[in-house]
């Protein structure tokens, strides 16, 4: 499984009823392409019925939560769109408070994490990052 393979599941995970031309759009691919790739997640398991199966290829079940803050007079509009390509980005809230965004990154393990970590805080308007990884869920 590639990134561009993660990126699409992700896209999923985020809207399992974005038309198949907009996936292509954001992966960069052929609409053809595109659902060769859907096609071979289907067949590999990595997509049951269209939902996520968590734990398959797609990867383990690190998670970390992480608090970014942003460069002084960079806004959300500045920053999401790009963070919104990092294929390991589950979720991003904006919130109130000293830091402007929460993001949820899944990846196979720490190490992925980091990696994950590391992307974002190359994202120009990026200042801080901050790393919660969750060590027990409760509740998912």
């Amino acid at each position: 499984m590639d990134d561009k393979d993660k990126l699409l599941l992700t896209l999923l995970t985020r809207d399992a009823r974005r038309p198949i031309v907009a996936l292509a759009r954001d992966l960069g691919l052929s609409r053809s392409a595109t659902q060769e790739r859907l096609a071979k997640l289907q067949a590999s398991g990595a997509i049951t019925g269209f939902t996520l199966a968590e734990g398959s290829a797609v990867g383990g079940r690190e998670s970390a939560w992480l608090m970014v803050r942003f460069e002084p007079g960079k806004r959300c509009a500045d920053v999401v769109p790009k963070l919104k390509r990092i294929p390991t980005i589950a979720a991003i809230h904006s919130v109130s408070g000293a830091i402007d965004l929460i993001l949820r990154v899944d990846g196979e393990d720490v190490a992925a994490i980091e990696a994950s970590r590391s992307a974002v805080a190359a994202v120009p308007g990026v200042a801080e990052v901050t790393t919660h990884i969750v060590l027990e869920r409760h509740l998912d």
